[in-house]
């Protein structure tokens, strides 16, 4: 699990993450601490890969709660290469809300 943000943030506006390689387990207790039910999938450098929510842990709890989190998160897939830091950027952001606004529309809110 990563929290990211400065000292100068607040604690509300730092970014709770995880990371592929950790468990459905671990990411679970992050969701509990930290009253989410959605977390962002990270690399090692901040990448976002993709988000996993307490439904996908839920569904695969039953195959093992030690399962890495890569195995059931949605990917944030791009179709095409991005050349320029700004549109990678742009591109993440695009694609994490086209995620966050599915997942609304699937539970009725």
């Amino acid at each position: 699990m990563r929290q990211q943000g400065t000292k100068k943030e607040t604690a509300a506006s730092a970014t709770v993450t995880v990371l592929p390689t950790d468990t459905l387990l671990c990411a679970l207790r992050v969701m509990e601490a930290h009253h989410l039910r959605l977390l962002p999938v990270v690399e090692e450098t901040g990448v976002l890969l993709g988000l996993v929510s307490e439904a996908h842990i839920l569904q695969a709890w039953g195959e093992g709660p030690l399962q890495p989190v890569s195995e059931v998160m949605a990917e944030c897939g791009f179709p095409w290469a991005p050349e320029e830091e700004d549109e990678l950027e742009a591109v993440r952001l695009l694609r994490a809300a086209q995620l966050l606004e599915g997942r609304g529309r699937a539970s009725g809110t």
